[in-house]
């Protein structure tokens, strides 16, 4: 089909033609007649949010509609599917001119909603101008209103405010939208012309007379500012602009309200039946609760499945869950309302998770663990009372995600649910097999409710398959039992992770698990460190294990569901947590594959999918720490490894990305008196939603020029070694010059995150400690008063009241409390974040916490491997570092740690071999055994707080603030 001419009349209106009388509503959608470039229009306006109209990739895609008859519009709404156009415009035509409508530059899919001025229109035309390469965009459904069920603004002459087109704010003037009804906002988008707010605030109102604050922003500079607030409803949206960069007032380019679309979508079918049912026995989301997760997978494999805390499972991306609920005494149970529910891990760390909960003396334990492409699963049932006990367990199949709504998941459409003996088909593929056919099959279609609310009082039978376009059919397996006490039964259940695999739940599931537990083992090793605190212990190789299943065969990944992509920034650090568990391979392989997708000009990508294309998605392009973090992961591989053949294939794509440095920091932007000679503005800074001069940047620009120096040595071209050395210490006195000038123009004595944002961040700022190492470059009058906020913060955020939110990133402090010598401050710090784990027993961390458990907002992604990163290698540095030629032992530890069997390390690696070190009290000190297999480094650093005497291999040691400093020896005996 070709695109429709905006310019052209209608073919059918001739000139003279009469026109009907104009519509006072919208004709309905029956009448409606649909066209585009390609797919199934119709689906774009059937009625049913579980289907989607979906255009080819790699076109410059076009939907129109055809009232039927001229009508009176005044707002519109696309709810996108998986994939929304970026940039698009809607015209509309009324039967004698075409005219633009509304449109946006910031499509992000969801829920777009339009308004603007009464128009008469017979034909709306949406056209995307940016057409994706592979995928084409999806909507789910299109709405058209009538002025009286339009948004509107309350300010006169302001209509078309929410048509995507420009308007003028005078400064202390507002912008008030009515959405017709109570609405889901979460945030909104601004871009400013050349005149633009520099202070301004969002509020909200139910009623339009009460407004509350939601956001506020005190430093705009131009360009594009976003917001996003905690989940509320609000009838009533409220810009004011303050200040402006004139006193004009500013120009508002485009504003963009961003609503959760769930208003007509089943997500909200969903939660409606959830309210108004027994709370226990819904998914926890559909009531407005975080539910949390982790990710089962295997480590040779690229697939991960989830199991959430009450025991659902999901087996695949987008798949609906499956979950267990009781029927005991004549009353159906759910996990949610147990008095007992635990999870854990097999030893404490390993990828096969247990839930645990128990109501009216019987236990449920649902076991599971990824195995030969299937996820695995045992329900086992045991009857702990003193009696018999009789009922069943029901499996109930619901049309939702594990991921929640507000974490983009929710919804899975579920349009046919078959039981084949054994084998439960859904939407037309195998999804599970159990291990024995149920005693009861139910399957309905949604009816303001869904299946549970039909077997609540007693078992259902139905015929064994269904089909619906709702995309809302769920359905029920129960398997009876009847248990003496101290009897248990159990059903597995077995579901394919990918395409190909055929599920069996007949292979015995015990048998399964130990050669699963096996595997990892195998790979893993041993416990490379271990120590008196078998929590810490359990973590931290938890977060190894959490890195390979979030992994493909090659690419590190920092989430299994929100992010799956693969990250220069989180891979590095995944990459190097790796390496020194003593997965060498892994860290090697994954720098190899990163090398070969560097441009030829030396720019590394910062993202890639994970087939290893660019991904040209957000921030494709335009994160330049992404120089330094491939040149430091390299150069670490080689200082552990000192493989030669390593060296020689990596040093060309470090040469050439850290020269690509030169061409970033020769860009003339911003203020010259504290931008010049820094690197380009990015957003590579994690919170900087705009290109900013972060010296998150220059901190990994600084290591990649000395990190390069010293691959040149090694490799011995000295000529490029000297090079690097010349440029790192000329861009080492201009950033420092830079840090000072932005914090006096600031009227600050801390360090500042960035040269144009006037914003201080110390977990930013940490990353010159650890990983890059380039401390040296911070003003050191700066340094205290900048760590003394951090430690301001780790207090706050372990408050029992506190009810914000923050990122287990802050893990990066840590080690520069232990810099500094606060180590209070790290100690706490690492108990906070320990308290954050999600659940505890899984060991794992989302992006984000919040400080009320159940808070249904954006957490990101879990287990977060980047953040597992960060523990692994926080707490290795606390037990060993390398620095230069010394080794550093034991810079900071708790006196936990020195309890029970006290602290081994266990064939770590570093860059003097592997290293095994055995560490216990006795009644007067501690002695240490230690050996290592390579070099001996020049010097031995150990710190022992209350050491009075020391001897390392019967040699006397001098002790200075704690720390005794010797050549390297064997047995090192302290007394306090």
């Amino acid at each position: 089909m070709n695109e429709p001419n905006p310019i052209a009349p209608l073919a059918d209106k001739r000139a003279g033609a009469r026109l009907p009388a104009l519509q006072s509503g919208v004709p309905p959608k029956q009448q409606w007649r649909i066209s585009a470039s390609s797919g199934d229009p119709n689906r774009a306006a059937d009625r049913s949010y579980s289907v989607a109209w979906k255009a080819e990739g790699g076109e410059r895609a076009w939907l129109e509609i055809d009232l039927g008859e001229i009508a009176i519009i005044a707002g519109l709404e696309i709810y996108w599917g998986d994939q929304a156009m970026r940039t698009y415009r809607v015209v509309a035509s009324n039967a004698t001119k075409w005219f633009a409508l509304c449109g946006t530059r910031h499509g992000e899919g969801g829920l777009d909603m339009f308004a603007f001025p009464p128009v008469a229109a017979r034909l709306v035309c949406i056209i995307s101008d940016d057409p994706p390469p592979e995928h084409g965009p999806e909507i789910v459904e299109i709405n058209l209103y009538a002025p009286q069920e339009a948004a509107s603004t309350l300010e006169p002459g302001q209509g078309h405010a929410l048509s995507g087109s420009p308007i003028r704010l005078k400064t202390g003037a507002s912008l008030t939208v009515d959405l017709g009804y109570p609405r889901l906002p979460i945030g909104a988008l601004i871009e400013w012309g050349e005149d633009f707010g520099t202070v301004f605030s969002v509020h909200l109102s139910d009623d339009g007379e009460v407004f509350r604050e939601v956001g506020r922003i005190e430093t705009g500079d131009g360009g594009v500012d976003s917001f996003w607030w905690r989940s509320t409803t609000g009838r009533y949206f409220r810009l004011t602009l303050h200040e402006a960069n004139t006193p004009a007032g500013a120009v508002i380019q485009e504003l963009k309200l961003r609503l959760q679309n769930k208003d007509h979508m089943p997500i909200g079918a969903l939660e409606r039946a959830a309210i108004s049912g027994v709370e226990e026995l819904y998914p926890q989301t559909l009531l407005g609760r975080q539910v949390y997760w982790t990710a089962l997978g295997e480590w040779d494999q690229g697939e991960q499945a989830l199991i959430d805390e009450y025991g659902a499972i999901e087996p695949r991306r987008g798949a609906p869950q499956i979950a267990p609920l009781l029927r005991c005494a004549g009353v159906l149970r759910g996990a949610p309302g147990a008095a007992r529910l635990t999870q854990t891990l097999d030893d404490g760390a390993l990828p096969i998770a247990s839930v645990v909960w128990e109501t009216h003396g019987l236990e449920c334990r649902t076991t599971a663990f990824a195995h030969e492409g299937q996820l695995r699963c045992e329900h086992r049932i045991c009857n702990h009372e003193a009696t018999p006990q009789s009922g069943g367990l029901t499996l109930v199949l619901r049309p939702l995600q594990i991921n929640p709504y507000w974490q983009h998941g929710g919804h899975a459409a579920t349009t046919s649910i078959a039981l084949k003996g054994q084998d439960l088909w859904v939407n037309g593929t195998l999804y599970a097999a159990f291990s024995r056919a149920p005693d009861f099959c139910a399957i309905a279609d949604f009816d303001k409710a869904d299946i549970v609310k039909l077997i609540e009082r007693q078992p259902l039978q139905t015929a064994p398959a269904l089909s619906g376009a709702s995309g809302l059919l769920s359905a029920a397996f129960e398997f009876s039992f009847a248990l003496a006490p101290g009897e248990s039964f159990s059903v597995k259940v077995a579901a394919p992770m990918r395409d190909g695999v055929t599920p069996s739940a007949c292979i015995g599931f015990e048998d399964a698990r130990y050669r699963v537990r096996q595997s990892w083992r195998d790979k893993i090793g041993p416990r490379l460190f271990e120590v008196g605190d078998r929590e810490v212990g359990d973590t931290l190789e938890a977060q190894i294990v959490h890195i390979l299943v979030n992994s493909t065969p090659i690419a590190f990944k920092p989430g299994p569901r929100n992010y799956d992509r693969t990250w220069i920034r989180d891979g590095s650090a995944q990459a190097l947590a790796l390496l020194w568990a003593g997965l060498i391979e892994d860290a090697k392989t994954y720098v190899l594959w990163y090398a070969q997708r560097i441009y030829p000009n030396g720019l590394v990508p910062p993202i890639l999918d994970v087939d290893g294309q660019v991904n040209h998605g957000y921030g494709g392009d335009i994160e330049f720490d992404a120089q330094g973090e491939f040149v430091l992961v390299a150069a670490d591989v080689y200082r552990i490894t000192r493989d030669r053949a390593f060296l020689e294939a990596v040093f060309e794509p470090v040469l050439r990305a850290t020269n690509f440095l030169k061409d970033l920091t020769a860009r003339r932007e911003g203020d010259p008196s504290l931008s010049l000679g820094l690197v380009a503005p990015s957003i590579s800074h994690e919170g900087y939603s705009k290109p900013s001069f972060s010296y998150w940047d220059d901190y990994f620009a600084l290591a990649a020029w000395r990190n390069c120096a010293y691959l040149a040595r090694e490799i011995g071209a000295d000529d490029k070694a000297t090079e690097a050395e010349a440029q790192a210490g000329a861009f080492a006195q201009c950033l420092t010059r830079s840090i000072r000038a932005t914090a006096a123009a600031m009227g600050v004595n801390e360090i500042p995150g960035s040269a144009d944002r006037e914003d201080v961040d110390p977990t930013a700022t940490s990353i010159a400690f650890e990983p890059c190492r380039v401390e040296d470059v911070l003003p050191p009058e700066l340094v205290s008063p900048t760590f003394a906020r951090a430690a301001r913060r780790a207090a706050a955020i372990s408050a029992p009241d506190f009810s914000g939110n923050y990122s287990p990133y802050e893990l990066r402090n840590v080690n520069v409390f232990v810099a500094l010598g606060r180590f209070d401050d790290a100690f706490r710090l690492l108990n906070t974040m320990l308290g954050a784990r999600r659940p505890p027993g899984w060991r794992g961390w989302a992006e984000v916490v919040w400080g009320d458990l159940r808070a249904p907002d954006y957490i990101g992604d879990m287990p977060h491997t980047w953040i597992a990163a960060e523990f692994f290698t926080a707490i290795r540095r606390m037990l060993v570092r390398e620095e230069g030629g010394t080794l550093a032992l034991f810079r900071a530890v708790p006196d936990a740690w020195w309890d029970n069997d006290g602290i081994a390390i266990n064939g770590a690696p570093t860059a003097f071999g592997l290293l095994n070190l055995r560490a216990r009290k006795t009644t007067s000190g501690a002695k240490v055994k230690m050996k290592l297999s390579g070099p001996a480094p020049e010097r031995v650093t150990f710190r022992y707080p209350g050491a009075k005497r020391a001897w390392a291999d019967g040699h006397p040691c001098e002790i200075l603030d704690d720390t005794m400093t010797t050549p390297a020896w064997r047995d090192l005996v302290i007394e306090e």
